[in-house]
């Protein structure tokens, strides 16, 4: 009879959730997850996807989150296996990003008896889950059957809201656990019990986003329509609202504030500002807040703080009064803000919109005046870093390669970005454009962790073209990733610039100690020194390798157009990522200084 219960639990199990609304299941095969990994194969309208590493599962589940708006389930046998999700639920939890994690696990009576496998995984991610359900031993009576059900509908819709993230559900097994067809009459009536129950309705559970207060609201209004001149800061804001955000271009346009935008915003490779004409939009704010300006009267922050560490650096000095629009949870690491609004951020812009619509005349004079300085700071930031990218050079330099990468996109596809160097490197060489792209980026807790493996599920999540530039420190960090990418059907890139590892740490003061003591760099600067063809052979992946712009764009053009994930291979100048930001602020510092006749 256990193996009919288990079987016919675990078809509960699984019919549920996707008639909560489940589409794919990331299964990292195992033996005591096998009666779930069963069910959800003979599940309707679920998807599996099996990758045997669970650390690449979760990051791929995440992925396909990141895209689709919806938690993706992921399994795992019992023992550590469910440990390796960690990483991947802590950025879930951070990012906000939707998961449901199934660990399944050894019957009570093996517990605390040095059972092989059996560890406690009871509440195993602590507090980064929205919530932990310990489902239990399957129980064949129809309350438990019922407490089951309740418990999946509410493990789904915690995932979704009211502040997205992962679950966690613990399901244990008593061996027989493979399936087993019902002979007696109690298990053929067990049979009929739960079909019934996965013919009928479930309870659906909706968490609307959260609404800006009215006082909120109020308070943002008069800021935006009195405050003598503005800025708009756009962090990271995901990946699913690239084409809704005509309300942030409209505030914009509406009060005259510039926006500073982010790659990993959406509003920096937009069409959506080809509609928003005489919107300025500034794409090197990094570099105008590291001299120390501008000095609005007011600064609206968007979403979570931005990549470009100057900004709260600037923040922590500036005596411009400061709100935050995000979602749940604190985001003001300066402790600087004076408004922080959680709502849902695009729904609280247009009702802002609505109410200044409705205001009296706004300052346009002195908006206009401080928006053309910073254009013209903007303009010429640009120009330097064109002459720059433009310099003769023995070698390609990481500006050229990371404006060459983005630049081979075709419109509507899909840009992941790494941590570390590589999300700077684009925001600093690649200005804002008009082509509309959609970019994701692991900003949770921002790791370098599970980059490949994310962008694998993002990309059969979003079927578009994809590519993820990531350094070679991030590549070696997750190898297995490109077994995950085999699961993609659309062209997927993965884009590695070598730059022999580590050199974000060439832009931290440690980096004075290490030139005093040379030894000493190989603790920070940490070249992976790994044949990268041969690795992406073992996984068959396609590869290419480049080391001019000619060659670089001639391997994303064909990797673009292949139905077989490709490796691309930019071997870069060590160090010219920091050589060619240092050019161009010497080249904007000497714009700006005033002339012997001043």
């Amino acid at each position: 009879m256990n193996s009919v219960v288990l079987g016919a639990w675990s078809r509960l199990l699984f019919g549920t959730l996707a008639r909560a609304g489940l589409r794919d299941v990331v299964v990292s095969p195992g033996s005591r997850s096998t009666p779930f990994t069963w069910a959800a194969l003979h599940s309707d309208g679920l998807r599996c996807h099996s990758i045997p590493d669970e650390r690449s599962a979760a990051f791929f589940a995440l992925g396909q989150a990141r895209v689709s708006g919806r938690p993706s389930a992921v399994i795992c046998t019992s023992g550590s296996a469910a440990a390796h999700f960690f990483p991947a639920v802590v950025e879930a939890s951070l990012a906000r990003i939707p998961l449901l994690v199934l660990s399944a696990d050894r019957p009570f009576e093996l517990m605390q008896c040095g059972a092989a496998q059996a560890m406690d995984q009871t509440k195993l991610y602590g507090g980064f889950v929205r919530q932990f359900f310990e489902l239990g031993q399957p129980d064949p009576s129809p309350g438990a059957l019922d407490a089951l059900e309740r418990m999946l509908v509410q493990a789904f819709a915690l995932a979704l809201g009211p502040e997205a993230g992962p679950v966690h559900l613990n399901a244990r097994a008593r061996k027989p656990l493979e399936p087993w067809q019902a002979s007696t009459p109690e298990e053929q009536d067990l049979e009929r019990a739960v079909s019934e129950r996965l013919s009928r309705p479930i309870a659906r559970i909706f968490h609307a986003p959260p609404a800006v207060s009215e006082s909120g609201l109020e308070a943002l209004s008069e800021h935006c329509g009195s405050a003598e001149s503005g800025l708009i800061v756009c962090g990271p804001l995901p990946t699913r609202v690239a084409s809704e955000l005509d309300p942030l271009f409209e505030l914009a346009r509406r009060t005259g504030f510039p926006l500073c935008v982010e790659t990993a915003s959406q509003a920096r490779t937009s069409s959506l500002a080809e509609r928003h004409l005489g919107v300025t939009r500034l794409g090197a704010f990094d570099a105008i807040f590291a001299t120390g300006q501008p000095e609005p009267a007011f600064v609206l922050q968007v979403g979570a703080p931005p990549t470009a560490g100057s900004f709260e650096r600037w923040a922590l000095q500036s005596r411009a009064t400061r709100a935050v629009l995000a979602g749940p949870g604190f985001l003001d690491p300066s402790n600087r803000a004076s408004l922080v609004i959680q709502a849902d951020p695009l729904a609280a812009l247009a009702a802002l919109n609505a109410r200044l619509a409705a205001a009296p005349g706004l300052p346009r004079e002195s908006r206009a005046r401080f928006a053309e300085g910073l254009a013209r700071r903007e303009s010429a930031y640009w120009r330097a870093a064109e002459a720059v990218l433009a310099a003769p050079s023995s070698a390609l330099g990481e500006a050229q390669a990371a404006r060459t990468i983005v630049e081979a996109m075709p419109e509507g596809a899909l840009l992941g970005l790494g941590n570390s160097l590589a999300i700077r490197s684009v925001d600093a060489f690649v200005p804002p454009s008009t082509r509309a792209l959609r970019v994701w980026s692991q900003r949770g807790v921002n790791g370098i962790d599970g980059l490949v493996s994310g962008a694998a599920g993002a990309a059969h999540s979003a079927a578009v073209p994809s590519l993820l530039l990531l350094g070679d420190v991030s590549l070696l960090h997750d190898l297995t990733g490109m077994f995950a990418a085999r699961q993609v059907a659309t062209p997927l890139v993965i884009a590695v610039i070598d730059n022999a590892g580590g050199r974000i740490f060439e832009d931290l003061p440690i980096r004075a100690r290490w030139e005093e003591r040379p030894e000493l760099a190989r603790f920070w600067l940490t070249p992976p020194e790994v044949d990268f063809e041969h690795a992406a052979r073992a996984f068959g992946l396609r590869y290419d390798a480049a080391d001019d712009v000619a060659s670089l764009r001639r391997a994303l053009s064909d990797g673009l157009a292949s139905r077989t994930p490709t490796l691309v291979h930019a071997r870069v100048l060590p160090g010219s990522a920091r050589a060619a930001r240092h050019a161009i602020h010497e080249s904007l510092q000497r714009s700006m200084a005033p002339s012997p006749a001043q």
